[in-house]
C-alpha cells in the first residue's frame, strides 16, 4: 500500500489537477501553517469554487469534441464561439446530462457562442455523421470512426448504426453519398478468388437511412413526460443517451482517469470487450454521479478526497490496457498537459500572458463566416492555428506563435478534425529544447519589470529567505541541503547591494511602434517587413528589469532557469 502524501506534494497535486497551476507563495506559507485536520478537504472546496477550474477543463473537451476552429476561414469542424458556450457550461457547473443534452440538439446561435455552432462541419459530405461520432465516444464509449464507409472491422457497429444515429441529428432521412463509402473496385478481386478483405459495406450508396436508435442494448427507460417534443429526433437522441447508464458510467471513468492517470476501463472512449478493473469501483463512483445530480465537481470532490488520490505515485504498468493489471493502489505518474505546462509557466514567473490579439482582420470588417477575433488570450486552452492561406509572413503573429510551438512540443493539436480522448504524451527532445531555449522559456525566465517574481527578489531578507521562496514558489517544496547550498552561493555575491535605489531608476524604455497590418493591407510592401520586425523583437523578450543591477540579475536569471527547467516543473507529483 501505498503511503499518504505529505500536505505540500497534496498541495502541488491538488492544484494542478483542479486549477491547471502550481499554488502561489502564499498559499503555500498559509497551508503549511494550518495546523486544522480539515484543511485538505478546505482546499479542495476552494478550488472547485475556482473560476480556472473551467479554463483547466477547456483543452480536455476540445479535443473531445473536436473544436477546430481556425482565425481564417473558421468553419472546418465548428464556429469558434463554440468554445465560449463550453466553457460557460464548465463554469456554471451545468449538470454533464444537460450539457450533453443541449450539444446534441444543438440549439441557439452558430456565430454568437450557442451550442448549434458544434453542428458546423464544412467541407464535409454528411457533416452530422461526423457529430454522431463524436457523441458516440464521447458520451458512450462507442467508437465508430471506421463505420463512417464500412462496417467495422473490429467492432460490432456498422455503418447504418453511424448513419441512423446522424439521421437523428439531421431530422430528416439521410441518402449514403459514394463519397462516404468504399468504392465497389475495391472488392473487384475477389472474383479473381483474392483474399477477402476484412471490412464489409452492408449499406449501400444511394441507399436512404432513417433516423432511429440502434443500440438496444444500451436502451434506456424514457419516462413519460421527459420530451418536449417527441417528434424532434434531436431531443430523443440526447434522451436516449443521457438516460443511459452508459452515459453516467462514461462520464465518471473519463473523470477518474483525469485525475488517477488511467480509467477503470480502458480505452475510455472505447468499451467494447473492455472490461472495468473494478466494477464494483465503477458502479459505487456511478450512483453517487447520478445521485448527485450528475455534478462534475461533486465527483471530483469524491475522487481527489480519496486516500486512492491522496497516495504516492505509481508507474503505470506496461500493458495498462489489461484490466487485471490496473489495481490503483495510488494515483499513475502523470506529465501534465501542454495546457498545464504553459499555463503554469507563465503563472509561476509571475507574468500575465501578453501575445496581442489572435485575428487576421483587427478592423472587424469580415464576417464571421470568413474571421474570426480571439482576443487577447490569458490561457493555453485560448489559442487556435495559426494557419493561414499560403503562410504568408504578413499574417504572422509572432508572439503567439511562441507559445503555439510550446504547446505543440507538448501534444497540443493545433488542428483537431477529429475527437480525441488520449494525447501523445510521449517524451520528446523538443519538450525540454523548447522550455530550455525556446522563445517563451527565455521570456519567462528574464526578470523583467512586470515579473512578480522580480519583487521576490527585490524585497529578500536574505539569500536563504530567497532560495526558500523560490522553491516554494516554483516547485511547491523546499531546497534540499544541496540545492540550498548551490543556491544560495549563486545568489550571494551582491545581494546586499543588488537593488537599484530609486533615484537612480532610469525611465522605462519606450515600446516600438509600427504601422497596422492586417488582411485588408497585408499585401502591402511594408507588411512583411513589419512582421519580421515584430519576430525578432518577441525572440529578444521585453527589456529586463530596472529595478535590480545587471551582474546580480543575469546570475539570478541563470537560478530561475534551473528551475523552470527541472523536470519537477512539467509532472504532477
Amino acid at each position: 500500500m501505498q503511503p499518504i502524501i505529505d500536505d505540500l506534494t497534496f498541495l502541488r497535486r491538488v492544484w494542478i489537477d483542479l486549477v491547471g497551476v502550481s499554488p502561489p507563495l502564499d498559499v503555500v506559507r498559509e497551508f503549511q501553517n494550518d495546523p486544522a485536520k480539515d484543511k485538505r478537504e478546505r482546499m479542495i472546496s476552494r478550488l472547485l469554487k475556482d473560476d480556472r477550474w473551467a479554463d483547466n477543463w477547456m483543452g480536455y473537451w476540445q479535443d473531445v469534441l473536436a473544436e477546430n476552429p481556425n482565425l481564417l476561414k473558421p468553419s472546418l469542424n465548428n464556429t469558434g464561439p463554440f468554445r465560449y458556450w463550453i466553457l460557460e457550461s464548465l463554469r456554471d457547473n451545468k449538470p454533464m446530462d444537460r450539457f450533453a443534452t443541449e450539444l446534441i440538439t444543438m440549439r441557439g446561435s452558430e456565430w454568437e457562442g450557442g451550442p448549434a455552432g458544434f453542428g458546423i462541419a464544412s467541407l464535409n459530405d454528411v457533416p452530422m455523421a461526423a457529430k454522431a461520432h463524436i457523441i458516440g465516444t464521447a458520451f458512450l464509449g462507442l467508437e465508430m470512426k471506421c463505420a463512417r464507409c464500412h462496417d467495422s472491422p473490429y467492432h460490432d457497429t456498422t455503418q447504418q448504426d453511424l448513419f441512423e444515429i446522424a439521421a437523428m441529428l439531421e431530422k430528416a432521412p439521410i441518402t449514403v453519398p459514394a463519397t462516404s463509402s468504399v468504392p465497389a473496385t475495391f472488392f473487384s478481386h475477389l472474383e479473381k478468388g483474392g483474399r477477402k478483405p476484412l471490412i464489409e459495406v452492408t449499406l449501400m450508396i444511394g441507399s436512404p437511412v432513417d433516423g432511429k436508435w440502434p443500440f438496444a442494448e444500451l436502451n434506456p427507460s424514457i419516462p413519460e413526460g421527459v420530451l418536449q417534443n417527441p417528434e424532434d429526433t434531436r431531443e430523443m437522441l440526447a434522451a436516449e443517451v443521457t438516460l443511459s447508464r452508459r452515459f453516467a458510467e462514461v462520464m465518471v471513468n473519463r473523470v477518474w482517469k483525469r485525475f488517477m492517470g488511467a480509467g477503470i476501463v480502458e480505452p475510455i472512449d472505447d468499451w467494447e470487450g473492455n472490461t472495468p478493473s473494478d466494477p464494483t469501483l465503477l458502479e459505487y463512483l456511478t450512483n453517487q454521479f447520478i445521485d448527485g445530480g450528475y455534478d462534475l465537481r461533486n465527483l471530483t470532490k469524491i475522487i481527489v478526497g480519496s486516500d486512492a488520490y491522496q497516495r504516492s505515485a505509481v508507474n503505470l504498468p506496461g500493458d495498462s490496457t489489461q484490466a487485471s493489471q490496473r489495481f490503483f493502489e495510488g494515483p499513475y505518474r502523470r506529465r501534465m498537459s501542454a495546457e498545464q505546462v504553459v499555463d503554469n509557466a507563465w503563472h509561476v514567473a509571475g507574468r500575465v500572458m501578453n501575445v496581442g490579439v489572435l485575428t487576421m482582420d483587427k478592423e472587424g470588417r469580415l464576417p464571421p463566416g470568413s474571421f474570426l477575433n480571439f482576443g487577447e488570450p490569458r490561457h493555453a486552452w485560448e489559442f487556435t492555428s495559426m494557419g493561414n492561406e499560403r503562410d504568408r509572413p504578413s499574417l504572422a503573429l509572432p508572439r503567439a506563435q511562441a507559445v503555439v510551438d510550446t504547446l505543440k512540443a507538448f501534444g497540443w493539436r493545433d488542428s483537431r478534425q477529429e475527437p480525441s480522448s488520449q494525447r501523445d504524451e510521449s517524451a520528446n527532445p523538443l519538450q525540454s529544447a523548447t522550455l530550455a531555449n525556446g522563445t517563451m522559456g527565455g521570456w519567462l525566465t528574464q526578470l523583467t519589470d512586470e515579473s512578480e517574481v522580480t519583487e521576490i527578489c527585490r524585497t529578500a531578507k536574505s539569500v536563504s529567505q530567497l532560495t526558500e521562496d523560490l522553491f516554494l514558489c516554483f516547485l511547491t517544496r523546499s531546497p534540499s541541503d544541496e540545492e540550498r547550498k548551490r543556491f544560495e552561493s549563486q545568489f550571494a555575491d551582491g545581494f546586499e547591494n543588488r537593488v537599484v535605489p530609486a533615484a537612480e531608476i532610469s525611465p522605462p524604455p519606450l515600446a516600438e511602434r509600427f504601422p497596422h497590418v492586417s488582411w485588408s493591407n497585408h499585401f502591402d510592401g511594408e507588411a512583411n517587413s513589419v512582421k519580421q520586425r515584430q519576430e525578432i523583437l518577441a525572440r529578444q523578450g521585453d527589456p529586463p528589469t530596472r529595478f535590480l543591477r545587471a551582474g546580480w540579475r543575469e546570475r539570478a536569471e541563470d537560478a530561475l532557469w534551473a528551475l523552470f527547467n527541472s523536470p519537477e516543473m512539467i509532472f504532477i507529483p
